[in-house]
């Protein structure tokens, strides 16, 4: 009967311990979409945005792939009310789609440690970029634009897209830095509050 007594006592403990673990997770995603979103509506320049580093940063911290996966989505949803809309729907599935890319990096990077997991963050400053321009520019030539339906018209559409593909790696790779240098700060100055949970 005393174990019993021990786990009895010990479960409003437990209990505790899981609300603070979601109250920090509620406001981590809170405070991660709130830099996605405003980094959309701010951007500079187009494509120099937080998406990149949001989504993969949200797919290492969250314990759970629900909340991983609902960030990005919650961060184009809500940016997109302000931004100018895709008016084709291949176009904007492709942008959409292709999140995909750093949330799964970020979930690597989450299973991995040392050389592996810079390995990971190095792909995801240069990886998602690079697939976003090859796929979305490819829906633009086939759905959306005036170019021609041809080779030519298509490495034309490549070409008028090199502008924004050198702001989304320069935005990637700016954010990234960010959005690590302030875990690696959280981690020295509270080591349990930046702990991630298995």
């Amino acid at each position: 009967m005393v174990p019993s007594r021990d786990r009895n006592e010990n479960y409003p403990m437990r209990v505790d311990k899981v609300n603070r673990d979601t109250l920090r997770e509620l406001a981590v995603f809170a405070l991660l979409l709130a830099i996605g979103v405003l980094g959309r509506w701010a951007q500079p320049t187009w494509n120099f945005t937080p998406l990149v580093a949001v989504t993969a940063f949200g797919g290492y911290y969250f314990r759970q792939n629900l909340a991983a996966f609902l960030l990005p989505v919650g961060v184009l949803a809500v940016s997109d009310i302000l931004l100018p809309a895709h008016d084709n729907w291949a176009v904007l599935l492709s942008v959409h789609a292709m999140m995909i890319i750093p949330l799964l990096l970020g979930r690597l990077a989450r299973k991995t440690e040392g050389l592996k997991n810079a390995m990971c963050w190095a792909m995801c400053g240069v990886v998602p970029a690079t697939a976003f321009f090859a796929v979305t520019n490819f829906a633009v030539w086939a759905f959306k634009s005036t170019y021609e339906p041809s080779l030519a018209g298509l490495a034309a559409c490549y070409a008028a897209g090199v502008p924004f593909y050198r702001a989304m790696l320069a935005g990637d790779l700016f954010f990234l830095t960010v959005l690590l240098g302030c875990l690696a700060i959280a981690r020295v100055a509270s080591p349990r509050l930046a702990r991630l949970q298995s």
